[in-house]
């Protein structure tokens, strides 16, 4: 089923909404006749919203029928647009805006008005007061080189990139040393960026994409995951007015309770997306949920108390039913990742390996991927018997020197401090403050300078749940 949002743009039902943050009211132009939050019109913007520093592409379906260039106006400013042959829509450059809020939007051609009006949202970007990171590319260059000097011949390599910013730059430098064949992001912006950046490999949107950015999709040539038969029908719907063809991937859920359909689903999606004129199949895949090194002699045993094993099961007997129904022959299988790599189960290959962590990978002191540097803001000495965090779990027995870092949001590694040389314990962590044991660097002061990093023991993963200010080194 297809619905309108509060933003008048096409959504499935199963879709989750939209989530940015634009603050209702704020920034609006004094006067502006915006159309109303139930309004659509003809004319459709892909994307509605956007950074308030622009420069973002906005493909824009006049229903004016011109392919010749339009003038656009977003609020106030203006904007030449050209047409877009390979989504079917005019191509525009949205401009930066000083605030929050919506505005009008309205295009002519010749001097004459074209189509109806429409709007578009300016968000915030929801960035930090957090220290600056560091990213050595030279480690990514060296994993890259060193994971296809050493990756199957017969197996297509696909590079996983959810490690946050800058997304660009490690696409290129994989890309460039690994001549990757794909490479998966969770988010179209993610997409967008490798394209602007000039990545030539195939590129795939890991998890649902909203139907208003499917000519997005087609004007950057990248890949997406089918999710279901609704979600097939309202692409296709869209599909139709550009001509063009969307190659998708059908996700399996196979045992991990996220993307995809069950098993039992599967041949249906795959009929509707067989029966859809402008879409195509083009891989088929799961992810395992609990990878070990005991999981090559289960498979081999067909141990089905494995959860391995019985994931694999489940997702052959998938995409066997796929394929004996005459759908998905020339679909790309994939469903390992690094860690499946990283065992050498080689029954899970498959035609394509998905590799994130391991092109992220480092040995501090040796090698390093990610670092902060902060300074101490603060630095103090607790008397015996004060209480530390909410609750006074463990108060200190004897007095205690401890200094204060501020803004350090959550990662998904665990994170080591180091001050004078030394790395010291963390006592608290609040995120906006962590108070730091100094114990054992009696001569810190505030205003030192703090080396925050990952633990050795794991893949450096930076998750992107919060932006970081980022900088490279190593070229």
């Amino acid at each position: 089923m297809i619905v309108t949002d509060g933003r008048g743009r096409q959504l499935v039902t199963s879709v989750l909404a939209l989530s940015v943050l634009a603050l209702a009211g704020c920034g609006q132009d004094e006067g502006s006749d915006a159309p109303p939050a139930t309004a659509s019109g003809s004319v459709a913007l892909s994307p509605s919203h956007g950074g308030l520093q622009g420069g973002n592409l906005v493909l824009a379906d006049t229903g004016g029928g011109t392919d010749g260039p339009v003038t656009v106006r977003f609020g106030e400013a203006e904007v030449e647009c050209e047409f877009d042959d390979r989504s079917a829509r005019h191509a525009c450059v949205a401009p930066a805006r000083g605030t929050p809020g919506t505005v009008e939007v309205s295009f002519a051609s010749g001097g004459s008005d074209v189509g109806e009006k429409a709007a578009y949202t300016y968000t915030t970007q929801g960035t930090q007061d957090v220290p600056l990171l560091t990213v050595n590319t030279e480690t990514v260059r060296s994993n890259a080189e060193a994971i296809r000097a050493d990756f199957p011949s017969n197996v297509q390599l696909g590079a996983v990139l959810k490690n946050g910013e800058p997304v660009d730059v490690f696409g290129k430098v994989i890309e460039d040393a690994a001549e990757v064949d794909y490479i998966f992001v969770p988010k179209l912006d993610d997409a967008i960026a490798l394209r602007e950046a000039g990545v030539e490999a195939k590129i795939a949107v890991l998890y649902v994409a909203q139907i208003e950015d499917i000519p997005l999709l087609m004007h950057y040539d990248v890949e997406v995951a089918a999710t279901d038969p609704a979600w097939v029908e309202a692409a296709e719907q869209v599909l139709s007015t550009t001509g063009g063809t969307l190659k998708v991937h059908l996700w399996v859920d196979t045992g991990m309770g996220r993307e995809g359909v069950v098993p039992e689903e599967a041949l249906p999606l795959a009929r509707a997306v067989e029966d859809a004129p402008h879409l195509e199949l083009a891989g088929i895949a799961t992810h395992f949920s609990t990878v070990t090194a005991e999981d090559k002699d289960a498979i081999e045993r067909n141990d089905t108390a494995n959860t391995t094993v019985a994931q694999k099961n489940r997702f052959d007997g998938a995409v066997a039913a796929i394929r004996d129904a005459g759908l998905g022959q020339d679909a790309l299988i994939h469903a390992g990742a690094s860690d499946v790599l990283d065992q050498e189960i080689d029954s899970l290959y498959y035609d394509l390996l998905r590799v994130g962590g391991m092109f992220f990978a480092s040995s501090p002191p040796e090698t390093t991927l990610y670092s902060w540097t902060t300074e101490l803001s603060q630095v103090k000495t607790l008397p015996a018997g004060w209480c530390i965090d909410y609750g006074c779990t463990e108060p200190t027995t004897a007095p205690k020197k401890v200094g204060l870092v501020n803004h350090i949001p959550s990662r998904e590694n665990e994170l080591t401090y180091t001050v004078g040389g030394k790395q010291v314990p963390v006592l608290l962590d609040h995120g906006t403050v962590l108070t730091l044991d100094l114990s054992e660097v009696p001569e810190a002061a505030a205003g030192d300078e703090v080396a925050i990093d990952f633990g050795a023991e794991a893949f450096h993963l930076l998750d992107a749940t919060a932006p970081l200010p980022v900088t490279t080194t190593g070229g």
